[in-house]
């Protein structure tokens, strides 16, 4: 029953990939041998030790059993070699560890017959495989391979897959040099560490149990023959039946050393199997790094595997499409005609991109300009605070001017009066005097002694009292000197008053502007949030212009790898029968059709792409005309800041004028105290002018004579006194008129210098207004330049048109395609005549891989300018930074701006208190 049983999983199993493969090494069995005989020869690990010398000749020779006779532990013993071999090459040679159970000699040995047995060998023969495919001598293995059938061929292939690039089954030591490796590529490889982990513990759990198991069974067998004895000793047997006893205890003790024997040698296995898994999780940590690129390669291959699997499922059904490739075939032809226009296309697309980088240049260009500007705009914003903190403490201390010139007014007032009342007094004493003169001479001729004494005393009194008239009437002109002055000064103060009410005037136009500023400033503050706004999207749009290009560089990569793997799978498959190279023919038709569709709808992306990156540049450019905007802005507050500055020098000069005025008005302050000394004096004399008054009432009548005498003498020396005071008076005058003259041609000349600084601003504005023209001439030519690239849009919008024309050929062909399924019954009957035909579709083949080799030109130099492109965009990203610096250094002109308001708003108060 089990012969029955085992035959047919026996013919699968010789009939499999695997055991055709390994009889390409040799014959398994002497002569015609039957399927059991080469099985035995398999099992028996002879065969697979010399296989395994063909594969690694430097390894160490090991004795090997060749005649087994169906022993069992011979079988073991020649199968634990082969397995060694097999793991010391794995590791040594090849940096692999085996992940996979070993496959079990044990099993093999004993029960070869059955379907565990066939799985084990399976085992084997698949780790043999990976050693070939991987060894040095890999080329000689893989012709015999491709010499196979192509089913056998194909199934091998997947075998060498499953045994080099899964995970599970190998695992690669090399990922411990790797040292850059990103999560992503981590994850999964501690993943399958775990699930390896996991499978390693519980194998290590289940040889615990069976050595636990055969240790009990060990000591179960050396109480064996005591218990025997000591149960066969009282029953008093004769020797027969202690013979009969001693060969079953002999038998029994055989078997039983033959499973301590096996049992051993499994300990020893397994100990072995466990030291290895320790070494193998102290590596662990070091190989995650290598794995990690094992199982990216391991990715794409089996994407690789299971497009090799759907080209070979499409190859078997669509074997007789010859005709229909042909007919393709010349359409392709004509398809070259429009990769000639698409290629003139790209050079279009280049020429753009060049004009796109100068303009881009000079943007940054003017960005540059635009910066210095704005750090001349700090400066001279520090500038405008300094001015007007002095502007603020000049009116301050013109307003305390203005007080201390009332003051003195008033006190000039006082004096004046005080000077009239003092000249009447004069004039009345005077009077006085001529009265008591005529009196005098009326009086009688005796008492003459005595008259002549009063006459003397008269005198002297009369002397002393001229004398002081004298000194009353120098200070009297001295009070008009000072009221001359006095007037100057008024004068002076008029004009100061003049300046102050046209610096008012200027104020008020400071505040206009500054109401402009403010104004300007709003409009500045909506573009940066604008910009800020358009900034956001433009990150987006970036964001998803590198995924969209990321994926299609992936794409690119895995066509040319798949189209790399056509050419040469077409190279193999011109050396098979006229059936296999018709299906390759048809199917590289396949994959050029495919690869075909595919390049038209990258063009088409590509394309899409260079109208999104056009819009991003118009944008850009908008973005440009801003920022020229917000150059003439800052023209226009620099011309403010100087036409500031100018008003700060007008105002210094008044400054100065008004310090001049007020060392004056300390002069003046000091005349008056003076001026009041002496009026306090006047004061005194007229009080002893009215005691000499009655003196003189009694003594004019006897007096009268001398005083004639004496006033004769008197005003003669009067006229002289004064005389001489009033030339010292008008040389002192002299000097002072000097010393004003010289202030006010020191005032003319600084206003002929303003007059000057005015004319040189006008120039100045003149030129900016010609700068403005100049600008608006650019600005038409930024238009004019944009008006050609919305042409050149819709000449590209013209060739998408195109481009879906051509996929809507493309659809009517696959139509066609459909039709010409149905006509593969006529092509079995043509099978004769396509012998002759595939020396032309090799040529055209050929044509193909030229074609082919050509648009991986082509897609090279795209996949450039992409590179280049994103180059770009990197450049507009700095941009985008400096905009936000722009950004930030208009706030702080705002924030400058409302100081500035501020301050001219405490100037406003200033002059309404004024």
């Amino acid at each position: 029953m089990e012969n029955e049983i085992f035959t047919p999983l026996l013919e699968q199993f010789m009939t499999s990939p695997l055991v055709t493969w390994v009889k390409t090494f040799g014959l398994l069995a002497a002569g015609n041998g039957t399927n059991l005989d080469e099985y035995v020869a398999l099992v028996d690990g002879v065969f697979l030790n010399q296989v395994m010398l063909q594969i690694n000749p430097k390894s160490e020779s090991q004795r090997v059993n060749k005649k087994v006779n169906n022993d069992a532990s011979l079988r073991i013993h020649n199968l634990s070699i082969l397995v060694r071999q097999i793991k010391f090459y794995y590791q040594e040679t090849l940096q692999q560890l085996i992940m996979m159970s070993l496959p079990n000699v044990l099993i093999i040995g004993k029960n070869p017959f059955s379907e565990q047995g066939t799985e084990e060998v399976k085992k084997l023969l698949l780790l043999l495989l990976g050693c070939a495919v991987q060894c040095q001598k890999k080329e000689e293995f893989i012709e015999r391979i491709q010499s196979l059938d192509f089913d056998t061929k194909a199934a091998v292939a997947a075998h060498i897959q499953e045994i080099t690039h899964n995970q599970e089954n190998v695992f690669d030591l090399q990922w411990m040099e790797v040292t850059d490796m990103s999560q992503e590529e981590i994850e999964p490889l501690l993943k399958n560490m775990a699930l390896h982990l996991k499978r390693l513990i519980d194998e290590r759990d289940e040889h615990s149990e069976t050595i636990i198991e055969l240790s009990e069974e060990r000591d179960g067998l050396h109480f064996l023959p005591h218990a025997s004895s000591s149960a066969q000793s009282p029953c008093g047997s004769p020797g027969m039946k202690r013979t009969e006893s001693r060969q079953h205890l002999s038998v029994e003790l055989a078997d039983a050393k033959a499973k301590i024997r096996r049992l051993r040698q499994e300990l020893e296995e397994k100990t072995e199997q466990l030291l290895d898994c320790k070494q193998e999780l102290e590596q662990m940590e070091i190989e995650l790094k290598r794995l990690q690129q094992e199982n990216m390669n391991l990715l794409s291959d089996a994407r690789s595997a299971r497009m090799y699997r759907d080209e070979l499922d499409a190859l078997r059904e669509k074997a007789i499409r010859v005709d229909k490739l042909e007919s393709e075939v010349s359409r392709y032809k004509e398809r070259l005609h429009d990769i000639e226009f698409y290629k003139a296309r790209v050079e279009e697309l280049k020429e753009d991109n060049q004009v796109l980088l100068e303009t881009k240049t000079m943007l940054e260009d003017q960005l540059e300009g635009t910066r210095a500007r704005s750090d001349k705009l700090h400066e001279l914003e520090k500038e405008n605070l300094q001015l007007k903190a002095k502007l603020h403490d000049m009116e301050m201390e013109r307003d305390m001017d203005r007080k201390k010139i009332e003051e003195l007014m008033e006190e000039n007032m006082t004096l004046e009066m005080a000077q009239k009342q003092s000249m009447d007094e004069s004039l009345h004493l005077g009077w006085e005097l001529e009265q008591i003169s005529r009196t005098s001479e009326l009086s009688e001729a005796p008492q003459k002694s005595l008259g002549h004494e009063v006459n003397e005393l008269t005198s002297s009194r009369l002397l002393k009292l001229e004398m002081e008239n004298q000194s009353l009437t120098k200070t009297v002109e001295e009070l008009r000197s000072t009221m001359d002055s006095a007037e100057g000064n008024t004068s002076k103060i008029l004009k100061i008053e003049k300046e102050n009410q046209r610096l008012s005037k200027k104020v008020e136009i400071l505040e206009n502007e500054i109401i402009q500023e403010k104004q300007s400033l709003q409009n500045c503050q909506n573009l940066s949030k604008d910009l800020m706004k358009e900034k956001a999207q433009l990150e987006k749009t970036i964001e998803t212009l590198r995924e969209n290009s990321e994926r299609q560089i992936k794409i690119l990569e895995q066509e040319n790898e798949h189209l790399n793997q056509t050419v040469s799978s077409l190279r193999q498959r011109s050396q098979i029968s006229a059936e296999a190279r018709v299906k390759d023919i048809e199917k590289e038709n396949r994959i050029l059709h495919e690869s075909i569709k595919e390049t038209s709808s990258k063009l088409s992306k590509i394309e899409f792409e260079k109208r999104q990156i056009r819009k991003e540049l118009e944008h850009y450019k908008e973005k440009g005309e801003r920022a020229e905007e917000l150059e003439n802005e800052l023209h226009h507050l620099e011309k403010e800041n100087e036409s500031l500055q100018k008003k700060i020098t007008n105002l210094k000069i008044t400054c100065e004028k008004i310090e001049s005025l007020e060392q004056e008005n300390s002069e003046l302050e000091r005349e008056n105290r003076k001026i009041r000394k002496r009026l306090d004096s006047f004061k005194n004399l007229t009080f002893q002018l009215e005691s000499l008054e009655k003196e003189n009432s009694q003594l004019d009548e006897e007096n009268l004579e001398l005083r004639r005498n004496v006033e004769s003498l008197k005003c003669a020396s009067m006229k002289m006194a004064q005389l001489q005071l009033e030339n010292k008076e008008l040389e002192s005058e002299k000097e002072q008129l000097k010393k004003g003259l010289e202030l006010m041609k020191a005032s003319f000349k600084k206003t002929e210098r303003l007059e000057v600084s005015y004319q040189g601003l006008d120039t100045e504005n003149q030129r900016l207004q010609k700068a403005l023209e100049n600008s608006n001439k650019k600005i038409q030519q930024l238009e004019s330049e944009l008006q050609d690239l919305e042409m050149e849009n819709q000449t590209l919008q013209k060739n998408l048109e195109e481009l879906k024309i051509s996929s809507k050929r493309l659809e009517q062909l696959e139509k066609e395609n459909k039709s010409l399924e149905q006509e593969t019954s006529q092509l079995e009957k043509d099978k004769k005549q396509l012998e002759k035909e595939n020396k032309r579709l090799r040529q055209q083949a050929e044509i193909k891989d030229t074609t082919l080799e050509e648009n991986n030109v082509k897609i090279g130099n795209l996949e450039k300018e992409n590179k280049s492109l994103f180059k770009e965009i990197g450049i507009y990203k700095e941009s985008c930074i400096r905009l936000k610096e722009l950004e930030k250094e208009n706030k702080e002109l705002v924030k400058r701006a409302t100081i500035d308001i501020k301050t001219l708003v405490t100037l406003r108060e200033v002059n309404i208190v004024t």
